[in-house]
């Protein structure tokens, strides 16, 4: 199986998946890189808007070259 890292990028800059998870396949990688979103979003509710809307979740692939991009204002 693949692996996939979920990276979230901020105002405050990368936040990269040092390990990954192995996944079958990129839905598989995007249904996990939106969990990821939810929690994050819950967390950082009280965040001003201009912040919270530059937070984006990035999809990498074993090749470390990014696969998909979800903006967190598309969740």
């Amino acid at each position: 199986m693949p692996r996939y890292y979920i990276d979230i990028r901020s105002h405050f800059g990368i936040d990269e998946d040092p390990s990954g998870i192995e996944l079958p396949d990129i839905a598989a990688a995007k249904t996990e890189a939106l969990k990821v979103a939810e929690k994050l979003l819950k967390s950082w509710a009280g965040m001003p808007p201009d912040y919270s809307s530059d937070i984006m979740i990035e999809i990498v692939g074993e090749d470390l070259r990014p696969v998909l991009i979800i903006p967190c204002s598309d969740i």
